[in-house]
């Protein structure tokens, strides 16, 4: 009996069609979530504005804690843009240690960065270095006013980035 339902199952599995595999969809490039759209300007060592951010690739992602941070923990953005129509890419790093809610922090809270894709120019917030960044309550936008020193050289305030960021955390 159970050979004979083997054989009927076999039968109705062959006439039920083709027998090759759908392989799915081609993979599209990884695209961020949200509009990320950001208002920065940069002056100093390097110039230029960000109006957005760039699709996420194997060497760099987009992430944002935004709304998932509890108080004292961690706030951390970072995103990836191109600087006007240079075409090269930049990170920008923004950390809040202790993170108590939307507001303003400034300077010993806070660590903001520039880098270039490979790491070889990178410009973070030092002890001799002026920052403001605010957060609003979605906790995933705000406004930025912050100088950094070159990493290279050790020069102060080497480079300054002023206005306004979103993400989708």
């Amino acid at each position: 009996m159970l050979r004979l339902a083997g054989i009927v199952a076999l039968f109705v599995l062959a006439a039920c069609g083709s027998t090759s595999i759908d392989a799915g969809a081609t993979p599209s490039p990884v695209i961020p979530l949200g509009n990320w759209t950001e208002n920065l300007k940069f002056a100093g060592d390097v110039t230029g504005q960000m109006s957005g951010i760039v699709p996420d690739t194997l060497d760099y992602q987009t992430e944002c804690t935004g709304s998932r941070t509890h108080n004292g923990e961690t706030w951390s953005d970072s995103f990836y843009g191109f600087l006007d129509s240079s075409g090269q890419v930049w990170g920008v790093v923004l950390l809040i240690g202790n993170f108590r809610g939307a507001g303003t922090y400034a300077n010993s809270s806070l660590t903001v960065q520039l880098h270039s894709i490979d790491n070889s120019q990178v410009w973070e917030s030092q002890s001799g270095d002026t920052l403001t960044v605010t957060i609003d309550r979605s906790q995933q936008a705000g406004t930025i006013d912050a100088t950094m020193t070159n990493s290279s050289s050790g020069k102060t305030a080497a480079e300054h980035v002023t206005g306004s960021w979103h993400c989708k955390g």
